[in-house]
């Protein structure tokens, strides 16, 4: 029996994070865009993510960036090939609850009320981070 799964999350940093608030009222519609950015570092089984994150509201009572960075460890057995769902779609999905949890505690702190985003399907960001990933030595 094997140790480890195939693919492993081995932890994330924040590696920017930007909130500002006014006093105008908040909207509950907000609008959630995501840049992901993926490398494949064949020969040391890794695969790090980046994630950039921006969130404003309807009213523009406020504007959060975040960037992320998440590194996991893969096991190479079968080839990259039979790893593509891991790298794209498993990989946003396990960092995105730290994320919200940052988020959340941060604006819980700030003396405003809470942002507190809602569970996201991650599937659809699949494709971009596929287009937006490159193998490195």
């Amino acid at each position: 029996m094997e140790d480890y799964s195939k693919f492993q999350f081995k932890g994330f940093k924040i590696a920017r994070s930007v909130i500002e608030r006014n006093d105008k009222e908040a909207s509950k519609k907000i609008s959630l865009g995501f840049a992901p950015k993926g490398f494949i570092h064949k020969n040391d089984q890794k695969f790090q993510l980046q994630l950039g994150v921006k969130i404003e509201d309807e009213n523009k009572s406020f504007h959060i960036e975040i960037n992320a960075v998440a590194n996991y460890h893969f096991e190479n057995k079968e080839g990259l090939d039979n790893l593509g769902n891991f790298f794209y779609v498993n990989a946003p999905a396990l960092l995105f609850p730290y994320i919200r949890a940052y988020i959340s505690t941060l604006t819980n702190l700030s003396g405003f009320e809470p942002i507190n985003l809602p569970t996201l399907n991650m599937t659809g960001l699949g494709e971009d981070l596929k287009n937006n990933t490159v193998e490195v030595e």
